[in-house]
């Protein structure tokens, strides 16, 4: 017979096999974690980005009225007058110039009056030689020639007051308008005296300050986006002026507006413009793909074995979804784009799509 204490034994073992062969089966996991990203391929490319500048709005016309003579002003027209081209933009009181005028004619005419007497009594003289000194022909001859230079002098002198009668009127050299007045009617002023300013409202361009080191890449002919707040519109780059200003290190671009902008902007306002550059060849990523730390910007390559590689770069210029960089990474390498912001230098990756 099995004692008691045998078969307590048995029973328990009976127990426990019937335990264990209800616990769950264990699993060794071997395969590591890993984090999804999507990739893009850098890529080298002709880079032709906008870059932001500064600009002021000018007149393409704009100039100083002055007074062509020494006279009484009548009239100058009020700051806000528009004023044709030829139009005058003052008028003066020429009545002296006028009545010198007149004295000059007259004299003109005396002398050649006196000129022709002269000429008659000299060929009288010559008739009658033998009894006429030699003496008294030349001192005739002398008289009337005199004459006839203060004849012409005088003509000169008409012709003169004649040019200053045609400056009784200033006149605007294009169309624009009065921005300031500076003498009023009844003002007696001296020859260049500025009488008003005026200004095109109508032809108007961009002036922008752009930083020096852009000025090789800079071309005349392409157009720029203008913006005032929220309206935007496209002028053509006219001329880039090259020279740098000392203090900011900037040159000049000048920005030719089209013919609606004076609806939407005036001569004096601020705006801002993304002026085209030419195209440059450059090593380019998403901009996405960019990691900016405390320690700069990185890029996070995956090699062949799907690891991310963290990679110091230098942003350079940035064109629509792309940026221009510098850095130990070449054309053909992969980089991370979506998820990148989670990955660390090590981190093995699973690629869900590339772009």
């Amino acid at each position: 017979m099995i004692s008691r204490t045998i078969q307590r034994f048995i029973v328990l073992g009976s127990m426990s096999a019937g335990l264990l062969s209800l616990a769950p089966p264990v699993i060794c996991q071997t395969e590591e974690s890993t984090i999804p990203i999507t990739v893009s391929e850098v890529r080298e490319e002709a880079m032709a980005p906008g870059i932001p500048a500064s600009g002021t709005v000018f007149s393409r016309n704009s100039a100083q009225i002055t007074a062509g003579l020494n006279a009484q002003l009548e009239w100058v027209a009020e700051p806000g007058a528009f004023v044709l081209a030829g139009e005058p933009v003052a008028r003066f009181n020429c009545s002296a110039q006028e009545l010198r005028r007149e004295e000059l004619q007259t004299l003109v005419q005396r002398e050649e009056v006196r000129a022709e007497s002269l000429g008659r009594e000299l060929e009288r003289m010559e008739k009658a030689a033998l009894a006429t000194s030699l003496l008294q022909m030349d001192r005739v001859r002398a008289d009337r020639d005199l004459a006839l230079m203060e004849a012409e002098i005088g003509a000169v002198r008409v012709r003169q007051t004649e040019a200053e009668l045609e400056r009784c009127q200033a006149l605007a050299p294009f169309a624009g308008v009065v921005i300031e007045q500076m003498h009023r009617g009844g003002e007696d002023v001296m020859r260049g005296a500025v009488l008003a300013s005026m200004t095109d409202t109508r032809n108007l361009e961009v002036r922008a300050s752009v930083p020096i080191r852009y000025l090789p890449r800079t071309r005349a002919g392409g157009f720029a986006e203008v913006r005032l707040g929220e309206t935007a519109f496209d002028g053509q780059v006219r001329t880039v002026v090259p020279a740098a200003n000392a203090a900011s290190q900037t040159f000049q671009v000048r920005i030719d507006l089209p013919a609606e902008a004076p609806a939407l902007v005036a001569a004096g306002q601020l705006v801002e413009v993304t002026l085209p550059l030419a195209a440059n060849a450059a090593i380019t990523v998403p901009r996405d793909s960019i990691v900016l730390k405390s320690e700069g910007a990185f890029v996070l390559r995956i090699d062949e074995e799907n690891m991310a590689q963290l990679v110091a770069v230098e942003l350079r210029e940035a064109s629509g979804e792309r940026v221009s960089i510098l850095g130990d990474i070449r054309p053909g390498d992969r980089v991370a784009v979506r998820g990148a912001e989670a990955l660390d230098g090590g981190d093995r990756v699973t690629i869900f799509s590339e772009g």
